[in-house]
């Protein structure tokens, strides 16, 4: 390889000659596609940080980016020798650069700088060739990144003046047929771009086809007019005279008289590029519209406070109207104040008047007041029938095939605005219908459109944004109006401005549309520019200066009731007529009056109005709005509830009246994130209201239990040991019944233990659960079941304490007993949960057969993932490498339709770990940076140092063990045995075997017997073989023999590799080659077998070696 070229023009690519070259996964092909865009000069490791995780690395990130860098100068160097300096990516504080020119976007600019120097013929040449270089969407894997997106639009420029000029010199040349054929599809794609209009003209009529010419220039009027609201441009209007008059200028100029260089007449040069309109958002909405028609699609719109993205989603909606598609309205409003599932409830409702729904019983509890069917029912005890996650799972799937019904009829558009502020439920089923409605092959005619604030909180809309770059999405970026579209807009409020003072405009309000508008009205009143405020809050506050002190007290209740208020209420809380205060505030601006509907001109006003109220007078107009809502019979709970909040200590019994209420029917739309957040709000205003403590365990386990719904474990323990703390304060006969109902809250599905396995085992709690048996009857049967489960869990702390045995056994036969699925599905979790599986492996083969049958059988999906992810390791850990990776498909499927975060993250594990396996490094390792980005969200214990930890045995089996250092201080702490025996790998890769000998001088540590059993006494094993300890290898040997054929895959996150392989290192190291020789022919016929044929050859070179030795 002599030279690598590097390809942006289009997808990114790396080619050696004409052969493709690999570069790795998504994050690492991202770090040289920065280093390319950078052209020779020099990255921070900062900036590549950001740039790479959005502004939320994780802890690792530096140490993956040396990772990545070190990979990819393998890569496009594979001829370096080594330690000698790499010569393409090199190392420059602060960062790195790429040291090439070899890049098809430089070649390409090149060639159309050098093209404007040259006589016609050759410019035709070198344009012809830049062109050539054209692929596609430059960056396309990246072009929706924030440090692509400034080179992706200038590139698009480039080509642009590219296709220009090429017509110019065709035109020159006397070609104008092929300028025709090549600018019309030019027009269609870029409809407002006047100077390509212009040429397509010019050729028409220099073909001989005047009427064409004119045609065209009417029908470049025509949309200008339409979309732009302006008349074409003086260049345009000159050449449309011109040709009506056939003016000499328009003739094919002589190549023999006119010199290079020379001046064309006025009308014969394009016309620069027209100012955008008064909004200027002509370019996003012509790239908006090329999505319709293309199946499903979705688009992505983004940008500041005031920018102006609900303009576009309504200038959007008008147009799609236009062309017959069916529009569907949602608005997000803020979350503390909003029912869950709003804007769907908007859209569904809307859909509804044309296009009834299909299934209208599995649409319960969405667009009526009833439970959905199948919904998980709790009786008052706190048991749970059914499925939380199943019953949710079957609306989506209702409504997605509703709205896939209806595109069938009439192609749909969706509009989300305010994104930012929805609600977990709503982005939930936003996440599903994309996927649910997209996942089938047939063409479903639905644009999925979502704006919000470019600040919003990454993670939920992150998941939503993973889901639509499935289907074509187009991401729209707002930024700030240019000089001339701040002109048009300071028109449309009556002030006239100079270009001077635009310029000054635009600086000064950074081409915020709702800035410009209302600093422009200031002006418009006579005032100077420099005495209009630099910020909206100043500028809201010079405006309210000007009117009767009474209107801002009258404001601030508004702005305290809502976006939009009544203002019939904002005179019932100031107890005097308002109705001349408020009109005073729409002559100004501040307030829109239309029809039914008073509101503020805009969400900064409100904003800015609610930041400036004290915080004891916002509590008491919070109350007082509060208590005028409640007399309204029609009023929102989520309204009252969020007033009751807010007010405080004023209203702590309201509150939590309220907000339970609101929890209440949260749960009821099966939104649980939104119901446990509720239900600590009631918690909260209970406890500081002083109330019963009977009913504040009450309120803390369906608190608990909603937070086990939405998938988030630690916290609901968290509030579990609050509510056993408050029942014992419960004097008579319920204390012991609260006490065990809040002992057994936690009961959900799941495949690691719901506390953390490597802290002391809480003695207190295991009382606590000991003495509610002995309180239980026997009759109590479920309750106990749950008991003895729960103890079972509570035990669990890598002893293999034969308790947890007994006890969990007990709920699995009194569980078969009662004849009950669900109360036996738990149990067996239970017992999985309790005993060490990677010991116990059959029973656990057992536990997820029964597991699977149950979930299929109850219809219960929770379970039957939870079955299927067992499958994918304990199937992989004997060599049933298709059974496993069936499982596997199984769960992609369930877990896009439910997207339970710590399922996802254990299972994303698990295909990193079956990638390893299998030596595809590179794709494991961006894997691993994805689990990275989920770890920093799930909050589960160790959830980074698992990450970590799969790295190692990456690199572990990749032979980097002496560049795992970072990694191995990153898992440090956790399990004694681990920490051992990677330091004295590590030290032994690094050369310092003696050092690893002094590490172990007193004895190696003691593998816990927990799911890491066989992981680290495989692991501790390889280290004992490299320090050369021969007695200790005989006992990890022996240890080891029993799990011959086997592959130690760590409960699927932690995938060390066949336990064959390191039954041979022992056999090697003891001086008993002949078993190592059997070891390895074992592991190559059942990795041959199993299809894994990195280890087969890897086994079979090794036997061939010792046979060959002997």
């Amino acid at each position: 390889m002599e030279a690598v070229e590097f390809g942006v023009l289009g997808p990114f690519e790396v080619r050696d000659g004409e052969v493709p070259v690999g570069v790795g996964g998504p994050r690492q092909r991202a770090v040289l596609a920065r280093l390319v865009l950078a052209g020779g000069a020099v990255v921070s490791t900062d900036t590549l940080i950001d740039d790479l995780y959005r502004g939320t690395p994780p802890a690792t990130a530096l140490a993956s980016i040396h990772v990545y860098v070190s990979n990819l100068r393998r890569v496009i160097e594979p001829q370096r020798a080594p330690r000698t300096p790499p010569r393409l990516l090199v190392a420059k504080r602060p960062g790195y650069l790429l040291a090439t020119s070899d890049v098809d976007a430089l070649r390409f600019g090149g060639l159309v700088a050098d093209a404007e120097r040259r006589p016609p013929a050759r410019a035709l040449a070198l344009l012809d060739e830049a062109l050539g270089l054209w692929r596609g969407l430059p960056y396309a894997d990246f072009a929706g990144e924030l440090w692509a997106v400034t080179e992706v639009n200038r590139l698009h420029e480039l080509r642009l003046v590219a296709v220009e000029r090429r017509a110019h010199a065709q035109l020159d040349l006397g070609r104008p047929e092929a300028v025709i054929q090549g600018l019309e599809a030019e027009t269609g794609e870029h409809p407002l771009r006047e100077r390509l209009w212009w040429l397509l003209a010019l050729a028409y009529y220099r073909a001989g086809r005047q009427a064409d010419a004119l045609a065209t220039l009417r029908r470049a009027r025509s949309l200008i007019a339409d979309q732009l609201g302006l008349d074409p441009g003086p260049q345009l209007r000159a050449l449309e005279q011109d040709i009506l008059r056939q003016a000499p200028s328009l003739t094919t100029p002589s190549l023999a008289v006119v010199p290079s260089g020379s001046a064309a007449p006025a009308s014969a040069r394009p016309a620069p590029e027209k100012a955008r309109p008064p909004h200027g958002r002509d370019r996003q909405l012509a790239e908006m519209e090329s999505t319709l028609g293309a199946g499903m699609s979705t688009i992505a719109v983004t940008g500041e406070p005031g920018i102006g993205k609900t303009w576009l989603l309504k200038a959007f909606r008008d147009r799609c109207a236009e062309r017959g598609h069916l529009t569907l309205w949602g608005s997000c409003h803020d979350l503390e104040s909003a029912l869950p599932l709003r804007p769907w409830i908007q859209i569904l409702r809307s859909l509804e008047r044309v296009h009834p729904a299909p299934d209208s019983e599995a649409l319960a509890g969405l667009l009526d007041e009833e439970a959905p069917q199948g919904s998980a029912q709790r009786s008052a005890r706190g048991s749970v029938r059914g499925s939380a996650q199943g019953a949710r799972q079957r609306r989506h799937q209702a409504v997605a095939d509703w709205i896939r019904a209806a595109a069938g009829d009439r192609p749909i558009v969706i509009m989300l605005d305010d994104l930012q502020w929805a609600d977990p439920a709503t982005l939930g089923l936003l996440r599903d219908v994309t996927v649910l409605v997209g996942e089938p092959a047939e063409h479903v005619p639905l644009t999925l459109v979502a704006a919000f604030r470019d600040t919003a909180r990454a993670g939920p809309l992150d998941d939503v944004l993973g889901r639509f770059a499935r289907y074509n999405l187009l991401r729209v970026r707002l930024a700030g109006l240019e000089t001339a579209a701040i002109r048009a807009v300071a028109v449309t409020v009556g002030a006239e401005v100079d270009e001077r003072t635009a310029h000054l405009l635009t600086r000064r309000t950074g081409g915020n549309p709702f800035f410009v508008r209302e600093t422009a009205r200031l002006l418009a009143q006579g005032r100077p520019l420099d005495t209009v405020p630099d910020a909206v809050a100043g500028l809201i506050h010079q405006r309210l200066a000007a009117l009767d002190p009474r209107v801002a007290e009258v404001l601030e209740i508004a702005a305290v009731i809502g976006r939009d208020f009544d203002p019939g209420m904002v005179g019932e809380v100031w107890a005097a007529p308002v109705y001349d205060l408020l009109d005073q505030a729409v002559r100004t601006g501040l307030v829109v009056a239309a029809g039914r509907r008073t509101g503020f001109a805009h969400d900064l006003v409100r904003e800015t109005l609610l930041r400036e109220i004290p915080p004891l007078r916002r509590a008491v107009i919070h109350r007082q709005v509060m208590n005028a809502f409640v007399d309204r019979p029609g009023a929102d709970v989520a309204v009252i509830a969020h007033h009751a909040i807010q007010a405080g200590p004023a209203a702590y019994a309201e509150a939590a009246h309220w907000a339970a209420a609101m929890a209440e029917q949260s749960g009821l739309r099966l939104a649980y994130e939104e119901a446990a957040t509720w239900w600590g709000r009631a918690v909260e205003a209970h406890g500081a209201a002083a109330g019963d403590p009977a009913d504040h365990v009450d309120l803390l386990l369906r608190q608990a239990r909603a937070l086990l719904d939405a998938g988030d474990a630690p916290a609901a323990r968290s509030v579990r040991a609050r509510a056993i703390r408050v029942a014992d304060r419960v004097a008579g006969h319920d204390g012991p019944v609260l006490a065990a109902r809040a002992l057994t809250a936690l009961d959900a599905p799941s495949i690691w233990n719901l506390r953390n396995p490597y802290e002391e085992v809480e003695l207190q709690l295991v009382r606590r659960f000991e003495r509610a048996l002995d309180a239980m009857p026997e009759v109590a049967a479920p309750e106990r079941v749950r008991l003895l489960g729960g103890l079972a869990q509570e035990l669990y702390d890598g002893s293999d304490d034969s308790r947890c045995h007994v006890y969990s056994a007990q709920a699995v036969e009194t569980a078969r007993g009662l004849g009950d699925p669900h109360l036996l599905m738990r149990a067996l979790n239970a017992r999985y949960l309790s005993i060490p599986s990677s010991i116990y492996t059959e029973e656990a083969r057992e536990i997820a057969a029964e597991l699977e049958d149950l979930g299929q059988k109850t219809r219960t999906p929770e379970f039957e993932l939870l079955a299927q992810m067992m499958w994918t390791h304990r199937r992989m850990e004997v060599f049933d490498v298709a059974g496993a990776d069936e499982a596997a498909a199984r769960c992609d499927a369930m877990l896009a339709r439910m997207p339970l975060p710590w399922p996802r993250f254990q299972h994303t594990m698990w295909r990193a770990g079956r990638l390893t396996l299998c030596g595809r490094y590179d794709d494991a390792e961006a894997l691993y940076a994805d689990l990275d980005r989920q770890a920093g969200r799930i909050g589960m214990w160790y959830a980074g140092s698992v990450v970590s930890l799969g790295r190692i045995f990456l690199a572990h089996d990749r032979g980097t063990m002496s560049e795992a250092e970072p990694l191995i201080d990153a898992v440090a702490g956790a399990n004694p045995c681990g920490d051992q025996a990677l330091r004295a790998l590590l030290l032994c890769g690094q050369g310092g075997r003696e050092e690893a000998r002094d590490l172990v001088a007193d004895g190696w540590r003691p593998a816990p017997r927990d799911w890491s059993w066989l992981t680290f006494t495989c692991l501790q094993g390889a280290a004992q073989a490299a320090v050369g300890d021969v007695h200790a290898c005989a006992a990890t040997y022996s240890a080891l023999l029993p799990y011959k054929g086997r592959i130690s895959v760590g409960a699927a996150i932690a995938f060390l590799g066949p336990v064959d392989r390191f039954l041979a290192t022992l056999a090697s190291a003891m001086g008993d080659d002949a078993a190592a020789a059997r070891h390895h022919a074992r592991l190559a016929r059942l990795a041959g077998t199993a299809g894994l044929s990195l280890w087969r050859d890897r086994a079979a070179a090794a036997a061939g070696a010792l046979r060959r030795a002997g």
